[in-house]
């Protein structure tokens, strides 16, 4: 009897250890979506520097209307002279009807060495199809579907494009129970200059571009040094933007979307913020933790005046109306305005806690206060506080369009509406994240904001003040400028 118990209990012990992990696998594998929807890596799993260069992969669907197909895949690879390169997935499972709905979508990025690249294979592991609100498993054809590239994708050191990938659900179904995936790829095309918006991913050396007429990824630039602040100047046909790591401003020219020069900084100095003249002759830069205020020579490339200001700058603006650089230094609880030739201080503000973004406007001054969780409003000149509006949790970029002014809310994950010379908060979107910086399409009426927390740039649209979309990129937005 003993020896009978001792190899029951060995049973038991087999089953619970080996057979029932096996049971609740296959259980859970035969279940499309059964993570609960797309199966998606945590965002920095895709903040990739490794290699020479980056490539970031985007999907969208070719029919607008088609099956709803489901795959899952597990791996995701390049070809080059032979060799294959993986990338890693954002997610693995793949969902027609998700890509339809959104536009596009990320799949993969990686870091590769230099080189030329022929094609692209995905393997899959199963597949499926929705019928009357029913998923039914999908023989098939191949495992791995490889897709040659139109023509060679060559990747210089610290290049950084993207791929799409077109699925053609429709041809993707062979009968009614086989998949063959259809799909073909295509490189970059950056339309000229207008209705982009470009976005700075510092993690990822990357400036990603949107199409803002529909609201998709349409390429991306490869930018060294940890790029942050952007700004653009068409008439100058020039984008300016600062990479602290590499204590440079990087120039790019906007119809080519080529870097043509990039004017290195004295290495003493930290540059955190940038902007730039009007003009496009001059740009401004902040050392926060030397607390410096540069003025640069965009022609010549040299530093004309350099002063130190207030406690911790962290924010500036150059206003046109006043012909003035307006600097908040967030420890020192300050605003400043300066000269923006000799950078001399012409006044101050005092102001309530950690002052961030700012927002000339009219005859007033709109001023984003972090860890008051207000923004506060002075006359100009003479700097009388007129008004202190409450709004979310931890405020820290503030923009007009169109009669009306928009405060990131950091900590709260809403984006406040104020109207000027209204003394009370009008509205709130919610957007979740954390927003940050914020540009808008006038002629289209979106608004667009970065959304650090989550890795995506947040559409919101202005005729209805509700989220729109959402812009996956799968790594920290930092700096935003549309070209209207």
């Amino acid at each position: 009897m003993m020896t009978m118990r001792i190899r029951f209990d060995k049973l038991i012990s087999v089953f619970f250890a080996v057979l029932l992990p096996a049971v609740i696998l296959t259980i859970s594998a035969c279940q499309p979506g059964g993570s609960g929807g797309s199966s998606k890596n945590t965002l920095f799993n895709l903040q990739e520097k490794s290699g020479d260069a980056r490539l970031t992969v985007f999907v969208a669907v070719k029919d607008h209307e088609g099956p709803s197909l489901w795959m899952q895949i597990n791996t995701l690879e390049v070809l080059a002279d032979g060799k294959w390169y993986p990338l890693s997935l954002a997610r693995q499972e793949l969902m027609s009807r998700e890509i339809r709905a959104g536009g596009q979508i990320l799949l993969a990025r990686g870091g590769l060495p230099a080189g030329s690249y022929q094609a692209l294979r995905f393997s899959m592991e199963k597949a499926a199809i929705d019928r009357d609100g029913k998923q039914v498993f999908l023989a098939l054809d191949n495992p791995v579907t490889t897709i040659p590239f139109p023509v060679d994708v060559t990747l210089a050191r610290d290049d950084s494009p993207s791929l799409f990938l077109t699925w053609d659900t429709e041809n993707s179904l062979d009968g009614t129970a086989l998949l063959r995936p259809r799909m073909n790829v295509g490189l970059q095309r950056v339309p000229i200059v207008t209705d982009l918006a470009y976005v700075t991913c510092p993690d990822l050396d990357t400036v990603y571009i949107i199409r803002t007429d529909t609201n998709v990824v349409c390429g991306s630039i490869g930018i060294s040094g940890n790029p942050g602040s952007i700004v653009a100047n068409v008439a100058g046909n020039r984008l300016f933007v600062l990479a602290p790591q590499d204590s440079a401003v990087k120039v790019l020219e906007l119809t080519s979307n080529r870097e043509i020069d990039q004017i290195r900084l004295p290495f003493t100095i930290k540059p955190t913020f940038m902007t730039v003249h009007s003009d496009g002759k001059w740009a401004y830069l902040l050392d926060e933790t030397g607390n410096n205020l540069l003025s640069l020579n965009l022609q010549s490339g040299m530093i004309t005046a350099q002063v130190r200001l207030g406690a911790r700058p962290k924010y500036m603006l150059y206003s046109e109306e006043l012909n003035q650089i307006v600097v908040s230094s967030s420890y020192g609880q300050k605003v400043f305005f300066l000269d923006p030739i000799t950078l001399t201080t012409i006044g101050t503000i005092d102001t309530g806690g950690s002052p961030e973004g700012l927002l000339v406007h009219g005859n007033n001054l709109y001023v984003a206060e972090s860890s008051s969780n207000a923004v506060s409003v002075f006359e100009l000149p003479g700097g009388r506080s007129t008004a202190r509006l409450n709004v979310g949790s931890k405020p820290r970029r503030i923009m007009y369009n169109n009669n009306q002014i928009y405060v990131a809310n950091f900590g709260a994950g809403s984006i406040s509406i104020l109207r000027p010379g209204q003394l009370s908060m009008s509205r709130d979107i919610r957007v979740g994240g954390s927003p940050f910086a914020m540009d808008a399409v006038r002629s289209r009426q979106w608004l667009y904001a970065c959304d650090t927390t989550n890795g995506t740039v947040v559409v919101i649209d202005l005729s209805s003040n509700r989220v729109a979309k959402r812009i996956e990129l799968g790594t920290v937005p930092d700096g935003l400028v549309v070209i209207n």
